[in-house]
């Protein structure tokens, strides 16, 4: 009777039989071997409970925007994920050899600024993660990597890169600027993404990483136009005394904004440049 039914769920087959619909003499238990090869899915990936200690577990995983390059001629991103705070490091770069010198200039930050020691890495199998194994054999790190064809089992890397390209495109899309400067969004996003507070915990990745709650107060709508003061040897007493920019993000490893330098007739446009919030500084929503 089921194959007259197409192979539909026997759920349905036994309704249509309480019903006095269909009348089905034999009650077969196993399994259709058709609907085994026809209908069979991945079961979905139980949740890992959150690691108990900071870099106890970091997740990565490269990805990248081929379609445009930035203006660093930059064509991949590589997310790295402690799995305890959900701290998020991003760095972009032009191949994909480069993602194991970045997980080396990873690991002597975090180690160095926590005091701590990377236990476990996870990561899915691709290629570019060859030269892992034999180096974390070295440093008694142990190197999981997710079954073939499973990204899911690394998705807590798999999701933040969703949400980071996601907020990328939004801040590309609000501020209108060139889609070369999606590295510029994707830097802005991974440093906001740091300071919002988690959905479980209530604590932002910030806070759990660095012990403090984290200073939002600096915090500029990206897109918006800066009117900045020239320089003290470039003033002039006729005419304006400052220069227009677009404000694109947040300095790596100091409290100052990126901006891109629009229009001066004293200073080199389309560059893009640091500065502070002085005085001499103002932004305004375009």
């Amino acid at each position: 009777m089921a194959d007259r039914l197409g192979h539909v769920n026997p759920t349905y087959v036994m309704k249509l039989q309480q019903q006095r619909l269909i009348n089905m003499h034999d009650k077969q238990s196993k399994k259709c071997e058709i609907c085994v090869e026809s209908k069979l899915t991945k079961k979905s990936c139980p949740s890992i409970p959150r690691e108990i200690e900071l870099l106890g577990l970091i997740h990565y995983d490269l990805d990248d925007l081929k379609q445009t390059m930035t203006r660093g001629a930059n064509s991949y991103f590589v997310t790295f994920i402690d799995g305890y705070s959900r701290y998020t490091k991003v760095y972009l770069i032009r191949h994909k050899d480069e993602v194991f010198d970045m997980f080396l200039y990873y690991k002597v930050e975090v180690e160095n600024q926590l005091n701590r020691k990377i236990k476990r890495l996870r990561s899915n199998r691709g290629g570019e993660y060859t030269l892992f194994n034999e180096f974390c054999e070295k440093e008694g790190i142990i190197h999981e990597v997710t079954p073939p064809y499973s990204l899911e089992s690394n998705g807590v890397v798999e999701r933040k890169n969703r949400t980071l390209k996601e907020m990328m495109n939004a801040l590309l899309v609000s501020s209108s600027t060139p889609n070369n400067l999606w590295g510029e969004a994707l830097l802005t996003a991974r440093f906001l993404q740091n300071r919002i507070p988690h959905k479980k915990t209530g604590l932002s990745p910030y806070e759990l990483c660095k012990g403090y709650k984290p200073n939002l107060k600096y915090l500029r709508v990206r897109g918006c136009l800066a009117k900045v003061m020239l320089p003290d040897p470039k003033k002039r007493k006729i005419g304006p005394n400052t220069f227009d920019c677009l404000f694109i993000g947040y300095a790596k490893h100091s409290a100052t904004y990126r901006f891109l330098v629009l229009k001066s007739d004293m200073i080199e446009c389309d560059i893009i440049v640091e500065l502070r919030m002085p005085n001499s500084l103002r932004m305004f929503s375009l």
